[in-house]
């Protein structure tokens, strides 16, 4: 059936613009008194209602923090984002601060707010009488950011204007007051928790200066600012070692020099050379002034002459007096030369013994890095706290407030609560459109309860004593003109069906196959109709080529099973044909009597179908067995606008079981008989016919 639910291009809309209007024309005195009831009641209302008035307080939150110094607040400001300043309705709007207005401006003893009204007392919301008195003194606030702006607006709603200001400008003082003491409270805390602080860091800072003191002491690390470190000693003594080691070269250059002078000729006069000896000198002169006289008297004199053999003794006795000074000073340099080479040995030797312990203080200096590094921290981290701590001293009474009042609440003028300019107009709204609706539901003389009416029945769904009746599904006028056959209606439906003037036949035939299908219960197709009238065959054949017509107008293969009554014609239709006037499938079966209930059943063959339409005899005929008709969905029943009352719905009751009646459906079709004038029009119909 989900064809049925698609509307094509073909199929005319179920809104009927021009139904509606009709419907609410003939019910404006209906709409006019709804109007004019909700109005009063308006009225009534705006009477005996207690004006409430609103006052409104306006706050700017400013992300934006005035720094009249360079020190860093302990508390920032509550940040630029979104998030942020929403945050701070629901700061606003929080219990422990509605509660310090509540307890200052003693809310529990105004009897505004202590009366709890009788719509509490008859909901139970009472609760205890304080909680009560809160909950209904927190309803009465109303906290809400001004778009995406920084401005939050705090309103509050009571009898009287003057209270309502007084209570909103409470409000914003204590949220600006509690801004302000958290930051005071802030700086407070954190000074508190400084100078707590304070002296557990300057004891850690001088037992980590005595660590390094006493690391250094047992180590020998000197301060290299007083010259007594490692690598200044080791340099001097490197110094002195390179002046020892050239004065021992020198003294054992002038040791050699004086061996070699002693073993040369002259020796004495080559040593005078090298080392300078006053008594060597002394000697030198000597030795020769005797020599020129020993050479001046062995020219004179013979050789054996005692002057010149004196004067050779002489000579003789001063040279070994040169020799024996020559000697004394050759060992005189050779002690100088050991004394030369003891003390580059010394020198050497310390160098030595400070090269080792340098190396012993290169691994002393990782650790004493370590313990001054310490001590550094700890020295920097008290500094912070002690600078921090003086800060947070001087900031008392510095930080301002980053939310502040830019509109402060005064009494309003008029109510917020009822007004007149709002109430009036919605409830004419209301009243409007409920009495639209009662003027539609009434529907016309000609549907719903009109037509229940000329049944005779109940409506859906109801009883009639304690007998169950078929649901009614509405009226429809048939095209055509008076006289006209059968056949000729069955192709006026066709041509009226698919020519664009007949869109209100058609909006009728596809609202009867939308209410029909509404009826049936879901199951694989086909679905199987039963179409029967009162007396008239032709209103049941009328009736199933309409509901035919509209079902295959949906897309759905529709074949029509028409009944006669056993021996009416000389033969039965086996197999299926093209009805030439409706052009449905259709198939003719006979209506035997005595079925004994048997349920009809269709050939295998033609189960190919969506929907069966069995179009069978009119229910007064002898031999109608409802139980025949036991396989079908749904059993319609119609009939002409003549036929209702007393005597349809008692053959409604004689024809049907409760059981029936529960998957029964009554309609009304009313042909329309237009007089026609033109005999040729009513000839060719007859013809058609």
């Amino acid at each position: 059936m989900t064809a049925l639910a698609s509307t094509g291009s073909f199929l005319p809309p179920l809104f009927d613009v021009g139904d509606l209007w009709a419907r609410l024309w003939r019910g404006r005195w209906r709409v006019s008194a709804c109007v004019v009831a909700a109005l009063s009641l308006a009225l009534l209302y705006l009477a005996v209602t207690t004006p409430t008035y609103t006052a409104t307080a306006s706050l700017l939150v400013d992300p934006r923090d005035a720094r009249s110094t360079q020190f860093e607040t302990v508390l920032p400001g509550i940040g630029a984002d979104s998030a942020a300043v929403a945050s701070q309705v629901f700061v606003i709007e929080s219990r422990d601060l509605l509660m310090r207005v509540f307890e200052s401006q003693r809310i529990a003893q105004d009897p505004e707010f202590a009366d709890p009204g009788i719509l509490s007392f008859l909901t139970g919301a009472g609760g205890r009488e304080r909680d009560a008195i809160f909950r209904r003194f927190e309803k009465r606030v109303s906290v809400e950011r001004a778009g995406l702006t920084y401005v939050i607006k705090v309103g509050f709603k009571s009898r009287s204007a003057q209270k309502a200001a007084m209570i909103a400008n409470a409000i914003v003082a204590r949220y600006t007051a509690g801004l302000a003491g958290e930051r005071e409270n802030a700086n407070d805390d954190v000074n508190a928790r400084l100078k707590g602080r304070l002296s557990a860091l300057q004891r850690n800072v001088a037992e980590a200066e005595r660590a390094v003191a006493e690391f250094k002491v047992r180590h020998e690390l000197l301060d290299p600012a007083a010259g007594g470190t490692l690598q200044s000693q080791i340099d001097q003594l490197t110094t002195q070692v390179i002046d020892a080691r050239a004065k021992a070269d020198a003294a054992r250059g002038r040791y050699e020099q004086a061996v070699a002078a002693e073993r040369a000729q002259p020796g004495a006069a080559r040593l005078s050379e090298i080392v300078s000896s006053v008594a060597l000198d002394g000697l030198r002169a000597d030795y020769n002034q005797r020599a020129a006289t020993m050479a001046n008297a062995d020219t004179v004199y013979q050789p054996h002459h005692p002057t010149v053999r004196r004067l050779r003794s002489e000579l003789s006795r001063t040279k070994a007096l040169m020799a024996a000074e020559a000697g004394r000073i050759t060992r005189e340099l050779k002690a100088k030369q050991d004394l030369a080479d003891e003390a580059v040995e010394v020198l050497e030797t310390k160098v030595v013994e400070m090269r080792a312990k340098s190396q012993a203080a290169d691994a002393a200096r990782v650790e004493l890095r370590r313990l001054e590094a310490k001590a550094d921290a700890a020295r920097t981290v008290l500094d912070d706290v002690l600078k921090r701590t003086e800060e947070t001293a001087q900031m008392r009474g510095l930080q301002l407030s980053e939310a502040r009042v830019i509109g402060v609440a005064s009494p309003p003028v008029q109510p917020s609560w009822p007004t007149p300019a709002l109430v009036l107009p919605v409830s004419a709204a209301i009243g409007f459109l409920a009495g639209c609706g009662l003027a539609v539901t009434g529907g016309s003389p000609r549907s719903g309860r009109a037509e229940a009416k000329l049944l005779n029945v109940t409506p859906r769904g109801s009883l009639a004593g304690s007998q169950v009746v078929p649901v009614h599904l509405g009226r429809y006028e048939l095209p055509g003109v008076a006289g006209m056959s059968t056949p000729a209606r069955m192709r006026a439906m066709r041509r009226r069906l698919l020519h664009p003037s007949g869109a209100v036949f058609s909006r009728s035939t596809l609202q009867l196959v939308r209410r029909i299908v509404a009826r049936l219960e879901e199951h694989p197709a086909p679905y199987m109709l039963l179409v029967s009238s009162v007396d008239s065959p032709s209103e049941a054949q009328l009736t199933g080529a309409m509901i035919g017509l509209g079902l295959q107008q949906a897309g759905q293969k529709v074949l029509i099973v028409e009944f006669v009554k056993h021996g009416r014609s000389g033969s039965v239709m086996a197999g299926v044909s093209v009805n030439g006037a409706s052009g449905l499938p259709t198939i003719v079966r006979s209506l035997a009597p005595g079925t004994n209930g048997r349920a009809f059943t269709l050939e295998a063959h033609l189960d190919g179908f969506d929907f069966i339409l069995l179009l069978a005899p009119p229910i007064g005929i002898a031999g109608w067995d409802a139980a025949h008709f036991g396989s079908v969905d749904l059993m319609l029943f119609t009939f002409t606008p003549a036929d209702a009352g007393a005597r349809m719905r008692d053959q409604l009751r004689r024809a049907l079981r409760d059981s029936d009646m529960q998957r029964s459906a009554t309609l009304i079709v009313a042909i329309d008989d237009e007089p026609c004038d033109n005999p040729a029009i009513k000839e060719r119909s007859d013809a058609e016919g």
